[in-house]
């Protein structure tokens, strides 16, 4: 059995190489990068381990925001290399098994397509840069994601919940096919080879809001998806982003989208959240060697405390 994972990347410097080795450790047998553009030397790392590890290519594409053309033609490229799998993975994504192995999911499924629960973890409110470790202290979720999807969007652009209090729309793995489309955020996929199915043996484990800093990086080139054409349907939370303007505002996107002393800050309100280290746990291990000292330095580090 081949698995090919693919990706298109911009400015993630801070968590591509801890995702590549993860998925790789995972059991992805090649992975395939586009970097669209990055400026914070994404691409640098990505040379690095691609000069370091076979299974890592990658190239360098400057073009428009068109991830569901890249990541389309990039399962197709994988279709024609014999893959019996590809996995889409954005960089702040980490797919996951959580009651066995990743590949023997795969290698069971008589499934064409298998559509998975995202679950998105939240970031701690004094988080002001990205880096390395942020992962290690996206240790809490919501209990009950509100949805279903699209209707959560609606209370986001109220003001009624956060971003990351929505739920959001199933991820998808698929058996590629000569004429294989995978829609953008592989939200839906189209032309594969079986039939779709639901599974609860993988999770999507999803860190959309790093550090304060990504999030102003997030507003910053929010308007790129319009910009490229973009269907009116599509990145409504991208078209929020881009109407916030002065730091109060970005402020208060910040409370409403990490946690302090376990609750969000959503417009005024207090919306509680809960404990969940699984994100924490997958990543750890790939860390630099000082942060997986720092975080398991004590045994009760392991079972989590209100500031990790």
């Amino acid at each position: 059995m081949l698995v090919y994972g693919v990706s298109m990347v911009r400015n993630e410097a801070d968590v591509v190489r801890l995702n590549l080795q993860y998925h790789l450790s995972l059991g992805v047998d090649r992975m395939i990068v586009i970097d669209n553009g990055s400026t914070d030397g994404t691409d640098e790392a990505l040379q690095q381990i691609s000069s370091r590890d076979v299974r890592v290519s990658w190239s360098y594409d400057n073009g428009p925001f068109l991830p569901s053309a890249v990541i389309t033609r990039l399962a197709r490229e994988a279709f024609r290399a014999g893959a019996d799998w590809v996995v889409p993975i954005d960089a702040d994504e980490f797919w996951y098994a959580p009651a066995g192995d990743f590949r023997e999911v795969l290698k069971d499924s008589r499934a064409g397509v298998l559509v998975a629960q995202v679950v998105n973890f939240i970031q701690r409110r004094s988080q002001m840069e990205s880096s390395p470790d942020a992962l290690l202290y996206m240790t809490r979720r919501v209990a009950s994601p509100v949805g279903p999807p699209g209707h959560g969007q609606g209370l986001v652009e109220s003001g009624k919940i956060a971003f990351v209090e929505k739920m959001y729309p199933p991820k998808c793995i698929c058996r590629p096919a000569k004429k294989v489309e995978i829609e953008t955020g592989h939200h839906k996929v189209y032309n594969a080879d079986g039939p779709k199915e639901h599974t609860a043996k993988i999770v999507c484990l999803h860190a959309p809001i790093r550090s304060r800093a990504a999030l102003e990086e997030r507003i910053r080139t929010a308007g790129r998806a319009a910009e490229a054409g973009r269907k009116p349907g599509q990145g409504r939370n991208r078209r929020r982003l881009t109407e916030l303007q002065g730091e109060f505002a970005v402020e208060q996107e910040w409370a409403a989208n990490s946690y302090q002393d376990d609750h969000l800050d959503v417009y005024g309100q207090h919306h509680p959240v809960v404990f969940d280290p699984r994100l924490r746990d997958v990543v750890a291990p790939f860390m630099p060697q000082p942060f997986w000292k720092r975080l398991y330095g004590s045994l009760g580090r392991l079972t989590g405390s209100t500031g990790a």
